[in-house]
């Protein structure tokens, strides 16, 4: 009995420690919790921000694309080391930038660094983490990125000269390879960087050209275009390069903003409208070129002037601008609709251009086709390559507005085959149809 009354006294007293030790390890991890939570730095995805590290989910389907292949330009990619060997060629830039504007170097890199000291808050907004580099170190990329690029702008015009123990201009791999990491959307530095260091290093009778066309100029070999468009494109404004040259394509309004904003705004996009549960169908966002010709879509090369996001319907004939594709392209293309991914899910033109040319390329001859009526410049290979790229491109992209559409729901039910001619007509015309500038003419 003696021995029970024992037992049953430790174990009360067991169940009364158990449940006191239970409510310190909650008190504990409450406080611990609370700690982490009252420690998190405010974060840093904010309207500032423009500059991001591309998603894992793109980056798997082609991580060379977002990659740079020689020259780091930012933090992101800042001491790489299959890129150092860049970092004495930038240091070289500098040094002869300096060298050709000034007999008193120092006084002007102290200008410099005390401009940059002034933009370094700034510029650390503009990235969508934080950097790990204390203030000189950051000062230090910002002014020997930024005095790098602005120097090889001016030679790359031919407003400075260039030697011939430059690799970058002596070399058949140099200049290519550097245009393609200048348009990776984790390889920048913020504009308003570029445009205070390119006016502090700018000196009378150098050409007079802007920064903008100067940059426009350097990248025009990704997407050609006459130098008197560039001109005008220059007025452009971009957050960095990337931003830059895709706001020259943005030919097409931005009709959906910000829901407070007194633009127009788009009520319905077209996977929203397919992805309702009323229509068991699966849907395609056009007919690809093959079955256009069947149904009597004929095809027409558009304006080499303008944007190749120009798209026009008119009298049953499809107006697409001439586009080149080359090695480079995909690179371009797929930073571009990154971009508009991080940046704004409002402006989506560049994606829309890509689910657009994806729907009308179902296979080789489709891009056979719009080679022989040259809205497609093939220097990247086989018409399989192109169709390749295009159909890939859109691979775990969301597109939150479709800018060639406002949707006519009621063809929504009808599956592609059973629409007639004069049907077709009409959904291409509204489907095409969101601005008088991409719209059906006549």
């Amino acid at each position: 009995m003696a021995d029970g009354t024992h037992g049953a006294s430790k174990q009360n007293k067991g169940g009364d420690y158990s449940s006191i030790e239970i409510g310190n390890l909650n008190k504990q991890l409450a406080a611990s919790i609370i700690g982490k939570v009252d420690s998190v730095p405010p974060s840093t995805f904010k309207k500032t921000c423009c500059i991001y590290r591309v998603h894992e989910k793109f980056r798997k389907i082609n991580k060379y694309a977002y990659t740079p292949d020689t020259v780091a330009i930012g933090p992101f990619h800042r001491g790489e080391e299959r890129l150092k060997a860049m970092e004495e060629q930038k240091l070289r830039y500098v040094h002869g930038l300096l060298a050709r504007i000034t007999t008193m170097p120092e006084k002007k890199m102290e200008e410099c660094v005390e401009a940059m000291r002034k933009l370094e808050e700034k510029a650390r907004k503009c990235y969508s983490e934080p950097i790990n580099l204390d203030g000189n170190e950051f000062l230090e990329m910002l002014l020997v990125d930024g005095l790098f690029i602005v120097e090889l702008f001016r030679k790359s015009s031919g407003d400075v000269r260039t030697g011939r123990d430059d690799p970058i201009f002596n070399t058949a791999w140099g200049m290519a390879s550097i245009v393609r990491d200048m348009i990776l959307i984790e390889n920048q530095l913020p504009m308003f960087v570029l445009e205070r260091l390119f006016n502090l290093t700018t000196v009378p009778n150098e050409g007079g050209r802007s920064l903008n066309l100067l940059a426009l100029l350097f990248l025009n070999s990704l997407m050609p275009r006459d130098e008197k468009v560039l001109q005008t494109c220059s007025n452009c404004e971009g957050k960095h390069l990337l931003d830059l040259i895709g706001n020259t394509f943005q030919a097409l309004p931005r009709v959906m903003e910000e829901p407070h904003s007194n633009r127009k705004f788009m009520p319905h996009t077209l996977p929203r409208v397919m992805e309702e549960p009323h229509s068991n169908q699966t849907w395609k966002f056009m007919p690809c070129v093959t079955e256009l010709r069947q149904a009597g879509v004929k095809f027409k090369r558009g304006s080499t002037t303008g944007s190749f996001l120009d798209i026009k319907f008119s009298n049953g004939v499809l107006e697409i601008p001439p586009v080149l594709i080359q090695d480079q392209t995909e690179t371009l293309l797929r930073n571009l609709i990154a971009s508009e991914q991080c940046y704004n899910r409002y402006a989506t033109c560049i994606t829309s251009y890509a689910f657009l040319m994806d729907s009308l390329i179902n296979s080789a001859d489709d891009v056979k086709y719009l080679c022989h009526h040259e809205i497609i410049i093939n220097y990247l290979g086989e018409d399989e390559d192109v169709a390749s790229l295009f159909n890939k491109l859109c691979n775990e992209v969301t597109l939150v507005n479709f800018y060639y559409a406002k949707i006519v729901v009621k063809y929504m039910d009808v599956p592609c085959h059973l629409i007639k001619w004069h049907d077709l007509c009409e959904w291409l015309i509204q489907a095409m149809t969101i601005d008088p500038k991409v719209s059906v003419d006549g």
